[in-house]
């Protein structure tokens, strides 16, 4: 079972420095099923898998497959530094039952359209389906279409795409070219609206960590044919962005702040990721809470 709409790209909740904190988890979980979050995207950027240990990563992933409904979805980021950690991390996810697992391209070494095709041959073994994750940003090069037509034409178990590459046209060629035969997502909390105008199945979402109500009206705004509607909602999300990046830290570290204001805690950031200061979590506060009180009113 694939996630349509919005699935919410779940930040890993912590206790100390590196440590998942079950607790923590037990409460955003809640938080987001109870506001209506059907799919969850884990360990990605959000997530921040990269920076946790392979233990903690597998332990995050079995108490959120623990706490979420049967009904829900659930999609893991299993991208690491190296190939026989991406696969064990794909192989217990499997034995978990997850809808699916998903990777970036390698990083650090660019691998061409060959070695992008062994690598997600290589993630097959796990016998999970597998959605490559295209971002550009993060991996250093762009997957482009046909890149992910030889991928599909060699790894059958790959079910679909999350693109990342903010590229509105790449997103929509995607939709047009693959979204009959594969499950095609949108990602980047800018363009949330324009992932669901032009056809695609989801969008992997940040900001709904914090304020899933106004992606989800999104979407429901669409799927409604209230377009008007979702641009509206959309114009309020790109605000609310642009007073997020005042503060020259990655989203999730400050929607870590807003979430505790919400009354869920989910810990401080992993090292190296630097924490907010005092003066900063006062201002948070300030400019958050007209947009925590739009989206309770929504909810």
């Amino acid at each position: 079972m694939y996630p349509e709409g919005i699935v919410t790209a779940i930040i890993t909740p912590l206790k100390g420095d590196v440590e998942v904190s079950e607790e923590g988890i037990a409460s955003l979980t809640s938080f987001l099923v109870e506001k209506g979050v059907k799919g969850f995207f884990v360990l990605g950027t959000y997530g921040e898998g990269i920076l946790i240990s392979k233990d903690e990563r597998e332990r995050m992933l079995e108490k959120v497959v623990e706490a979420v409904p049967s009904r829900a979805s659930v999609i893991v980021h299993v991208g690491a530094a190296d190939v026989k950690t991406a696969l064990e991390l794909a192989k217990h996810a499997a034995n978990l039952g997850v809808s699916a697992v998903s990777s970036v391209g390698p990083i650090y070494h660019k691998p061409g359209r060959t070695g992008l095709v062994s690598y997600y041959g290589y993630l097959s073994r796990a016998g999970a389906p597998i959605m490559v994750y295209n971002n550009k940003g993060r991996q250093g090069y762009n997957i482009s279409l046909s890149d992910f037509e030889s991928i599909t034409m060699e790894v059958p178990s790959v079910m679909g795409i999350k693109d990342t590459s903010y590229d509105v046209e790449q997103l929509q060629n995607y939709v047009d070219m693959f979204g009959k035969t594969h499950y095609v997502a949108g990602a980047g909390d800018s363009l949330i609206a324009v992932t669901f105008i032009i056809g695609a199945k989801a969008h992997v979402c940040g900001i709904a960590n914090a304020f899933p109500e106004i992606p989800l009206a999104v979407y429901a705004s669409v799927k409604n044919g209230d377009v008007k509607k979702a641009v509206e909602l959309q114009s309020v999300i790109n605000r609310m962005r642009k007073e997020l990046s005042r503060f020259g830290v990655e989203t999730q570290v400050i929607l870590r702040e807003i979430l505790r204001l919400r009354g869920v805690d989910v810990g401080d950031p992993p090292i190296p990721l630097r924490r907010l200061t005092d003066e900063e979590k006062i201002e948070i506060k300030r400019f958050s809470e007209p947009y925590i009180q739009y989206a309770e009113k929504l909810g």
